[in-house]
């Protein structure tokens, strides 16, 4: 009896070890704006809300482990995610009002449907340095939609959604869910149920653009020689002539590591893999101040005022840069552009756009998250803007 009651107690003590060793961890806060950081680098301002249960953050893609941190005024609580985990916590606001929070990594899924293992795309290259897809939107229209690496998701003009949603100005309001559930085609590929966000600034003859991340899950040949998007669901074999990046994830973006060089001194960083930046280099002043990037000692190339996403005037100063580095390969006597503001992504790094980008043959592996270049015809091609 005497061992019966012991093994009861013992079962009993082990479950209540259990319950708290799941306790959910609880800091504090005086203020509702706190910060949330993304591997040290991407800063996010959060908004604490006690009347959401529970209040989601939800990271970039994670590969192996994100390291997620939530910091306030007083407190701050840090954790490496893992694939697909979720970490729920409490921030206890003036000491009386909790606001349940999580920590959410995406599911790895594949959101495309096609039949086949391989399916391959042509593409347009326009003299803008943009890849633009032929896409079928809802089963009746074909727009032209720019493949831009550095954003995801679908994105329309707001003619296109005006003319889809709203033709006779019946509708005072178009939200945010009446652009939900639209389906999109390209060749035997399709896409269903996905979300439209309204875009401005749209290049020249196009009327939106698609994200790397439809094809997430996927691997993606870019081959700048015949003008195709090859997709396979596996790839066996890579020739040796490519050299190979690891991806690196920070919120909706990817980047790769390399270099940029003058004379014997090499300055790497991260840089955005952007197919929708039609430039060559776009240098993160902060970074080129850190690193004592040698801007004065570089030739001028142009000086010019852009405008950005809010209509303010920025200016951007065109240098030629020696070298850029990639891995074996490497492009010598690149304009470069060095950014005279802080960084559009708010955080810091450099930016690869598509007039380098074109000049190798790619692959995008969005399994094993490697990319993969190698040179091809438009390597020595002269750039748009030149001494």
């Amino acid at each position: 009896m005497i061992q019966k009651k012991l093994i009861i107690f013992v079962c009993l003590f082990a479950i209540i070890m259990g319950y708290a060793q799941k306790k959910i961890p609880v800091i504090k806060s005086n203020t509702l704006k706190v910060s949330i950081i993304e591997d040290g680098l991407a800063k996010t301002v959060w908004n604490l809300d006690s009347t959401i249960k529970p209040d989601i953050y939800n990271t970039g893609k994670i590969t192996k482990r994100k390291n997620v941190k939530l910091i306030t005024d007083i407190d701050s609580i840090e954790i490496k995610l893992r694939p697909e985990q979720k970490f729920d916590f409490i921030v206890l606001y003036k000491h009386k009002d909790s606001c349940y929070t999580r920590f959410q990594a995406p599911k790895r899924k594949s959101i495309v449907n096609t039949k086949k293992d391989i399916d391959t795309i042509s593409f347009v290259l326009t003299d803008k340095n943009n890849i633009v897809l032929k896409t079928i939107f809802n089963k009746k229209d074909t727009l032209n939609l720019v493949f831009d690496t550095g954003a995801s998701g679908f994105h329309l003009t707001k003619e296109v959604i005006k003319k889809e949603y709203n033709p006779n100005d019946s509708k005072e309001k178009i939200t945010m869910s009446d652009l939900a559930k639209n389906q999109f085609q390209i060749g035997n590929m399709i896409w269903n149920d996905q979300q439209i966000y309204p875009i401005g600034e749209i290049p020249e003859g196009a009327s939106g653009l698609l994200g790397w991340d439809i094809f997430d899950e996927k691997i993606v040949e870019i081959d700048y020689d015949k003008n195709r998007l090859i997709l396979y669901n596996k790839k066996s074999k890579i020739d040796k002539k490519y050299q190979s990046f690891n991806l690196k994830f920070i919120r909706e973006h990817f980047f790769i590591t390399t270099q940029l060089q003058i004379k014997k001194q090499k300055f790497e960083n991260i840089f955005l893999f952007d197919s929708g930046y039609q430039r060559t280099v776009l240098i993160d002043k902060d970074i080129a101040k850190k690193q004592k990037y040698p801007e004065e000692k570089l030739p001028i190339i142009a000086k010019t005022t852009l405008k950005n996403s809010r209509n303010e005037d920025v200016k951007v100063v065109t240098l030629l840069n020696e070298r850029i580095n990639f891995g074996k390969y490497s492009l010598t006597n690149v304009p470069v552009q060095l950014l005279s503001t802080s960084n559009p992504l708010g955080f810091n790094a450099h930016f690869l756009g598509n007039e380098v980008l074109k000049r190798f043959n790619t692959i995008l592996d969005f399994q094993q998250n490697v990319v993969y270049l190698v040179p091809n015809k438009y390597f020595y091609q002269e750039y748009a803007e030149k001494k």
